[in-house]
């Protein structure tokens, strides 16, 4: 089952407090795994990567989290309006999220977390390549599943889907990332091409991807926690 699959995987002893903290706040957003495959994914691809490049990667999409902001599926996946947009709500939350803290961090370190996640969709600089690249391989390695969804509540046709698929390889700029999304990539339009024959519980999966302690390896699955009673 999936979630004994993904229970545990993004364990890390290397989160600090405010990357806790982070994930807290998060919990229960559907794009929670993607976050966390994104910081893991950032880390492969620099392993010296700085403390604010691991936790852009673990809060670049944070807005999608509260309501009020642009729309997920834009007509146009490419569309500087949306992507413009949904990077400065991203940047102003987390921004604001950080200056709430007791303390504060350093203003040099919320100053640099504001400037890469204003960049993770467009790139510009090799920090900001790095986390654009980290971003582009968690979509195609844990979105599998919502490409999926958007083709069977109607929101995207199977090929407009793939566009999505088609930009996120498309915009990766460093080689190295470039090899690992190859791979990745070719499962994900399997999957996507498999869209309306598939038995995936959807409804399940998005709860397993929002969920924290699973993520973490903090709770037991629900089948280990049916299999107990």
């Amino acid at each position: 089952m999936t979630s004994n699959i993904i229970a545990g995987r993004y364990a890390d002893p290397t989160f600090n407090e405010i990357e806790h903290s982070a994930l807290q706040w998060l919990d229960g957003f559907y794009s929670l795994e993607h976050l966390l495959c994104t910081r893991a994914w950032a880390i492969r691809l620099c392993a010296d990567a700085s403390a604010e490049l691991k936790f852009a990667a673990l809060v670049h999409d944070a807005e999608r989290f509260f309501p009020g902001g642009p729309t997920s599926t834009p007509s146009k996946f490419d569309d500087p309006d949306y992507l413009f947009a949904h990077s400065i709500r991203s940047a102003d939350i987390v921004e604001a999220w950080l200056r709430a803290r007791t303390p504060a961090p350093a203003e040099d370190y919320i100053g640099h977390v504001r400037r890469l996640i204003l960049r993770h969709e467009i790139g510009g600089g090799w920090e900001a390549d790095i986390l654009q690249a980290a971003d582009s391989l968690s979509f195609l390695e844990t979105f599998d599943w919502l490409t999926v969804d958007w083709v069977r509540s109607g929101r995207y046709t199977i090929p407009q889907a793939k566009e999505k698929l088609d930009f996120t390889v498309e915009r990766i700029r460093p080689s190295a990332a470039l090899r690992h999304a190859l791979p990745l990539y070719e499962r994900a339009v399997r999957l996507l091409e498999s869209a309306h024959d598939s038995r995936m519980d959807l409804k399940q999966r998005r709860a397993i991807a929002g969920n924290r302690r699973l993520l973490l390896g903090e709770l037991p699955s629900p089948e280990e926690m049916a299999s107990s009673r």
